[in-house]
């Protein structure tokens, strides 16, 4: 999964239960754009795209405790 703070948004508002074509429409991109990046998160499986959030939340915790 891509590090980009968009594609994070995508699916972070996946994992909430948003469906794919609100997603594109609050990102300004195509709905078939938002799903491949969700797909490649976990889409459609909600549980996996909350684990993959999660991940991502605590990769920075580790990176800001490790800068302190």
């Amino acid at each position: 999964m891509s590090e980009n703070s968009t594609d994070q948004m995508i699916v972070t508002m996946l994992a909430e239960g948003n469906p794919v074509w609100f997603v594109a429409a609050m990102v300004n991109m195509r709905s078939h754009d938002v799903y491949e990046i969700g797909r490649a998160a976990g889409y459609p499986d909600k549980a996996k795209l909350r684990r993959a959030v999660w991940a991502q939340q605590n990769r920075r915790r580790v990176v800001a405790a490790q800068a302190a």
